[in-house]
């Protein structure tokens, strides 16, 4: 009689890596391919770079801000990006209810997916295409314009640039977590984008605000973001260091709130 010999494998360990770089992967398919966010994210954008700066810029012509006299079109530049950071991260919680509707959030979490892994995937592709739609718009201004920036003072507007990204990404997704009806986030986001956006002092210096809107602008966000990114491309990186601080916390909460309400919302799933 044979005898039968039995051998055991030890259980392969989960390569989390693969799982979020396929949650990486598929998020940003998700938002990349969508054409009307990718048109709703870059339409503003080029228009203000192309017809405000334009327009405005020959009957302004130069702005006096923090003491150094500036074109109109290197004031400008920072609300152009500012405001496209906020429209992309509008269009980026979208996916949220994408999910939801079709049932594909259920598929999920039918599998052994850390949420910390699927969060962290949906804020990666999400910044990443924050920065995708924003750096574009910065390639079209730079060659439309000659702005002379140092290279110091270059890097220091992509790590502005970067920090606004992570933080309206982080606050748009908490949103679309917390809200629960897709109709709902989409008005939010349509009305959000142009309150920030022109409630903060992006076509004019904090001074030269009415006073409400000077108050609100001190609680607004994009006031932060458009600061930032100003401050580090007439002064120097050293010169930001208020708001990009201001920029860096929020990141840390938004995202923050957006992954505990994430942890919510799926065990109701």
């Amino acid at each position: 009689m044979t005898d039968l010999a039995f051998t055991t494998t030890a259980p392969q360990p989960a390569r989390r890596a693969a799982d979020l770089s396929a949650v990486f992967y598929r998020e940003y398919a998700l938002l990349a391919r969508n054409r009307v966010n990718l048109i709703l994210g870059l339409t503003p954008t080029l228009v203000y770079l192309l017809l405000v700066n334009t327009s405005l810029g020959n009957v302004v012509g130069e702005i006096t801000y923090r003491g150094v006299t500036l074109p109109f079109a290197v004031f400008l530049l920072p609300m152009v990006l500012a405001m496209s950071v906020v429209s992309a991260s509008g269009t980026t919680g979208m996916a949220l209810f994408q999910e939801e509707m079709s049932g594909v959030s259920t598929q999920i979490w039918s599998w052994p997916l850390r949420r910390s892994r699927f969060l962290l995937g949906k804020v990666l592709a999400g910044v990443s295409l924050v920065l995708v739609q924003s750096l574009l718009a910065l390639v079209v201004a730079v060659f439309l314009i000659d702005y002379g920036f140092s290279p110091s003072h270059w890097l220091g507007l992509l790590f502005a640039l970067l920090l606004a990204a992570l933080a309206f990404n982080g606050l748009y997704l908490a949103a679309a977590i917390l809200i629960r009806d897709y109709r709902t986030f989409m008005v939010l986001t349509s009305i959000s984008v142009p309150v920030l956006v022109f409630s903060a002092p992006s076509l004019s210096t904090t001074a030269q605000l009415p006073l409400v809107l000077q108050w609100i602008s001190v609680i607004n966000p994009v006031t932060y973001a458009v600061n930032a990114m100003r401050d580090t491309v007439v002064l120097g990186l050293g010169q930001a260091w208020l708001s990009l601080t201001v920029l860096a916390v929020l990141a840390v909460l938004a995202n923050g709130l957006a992954g505990r309400a994430l942890l919510r919302r799926t065990r109701d799933l």
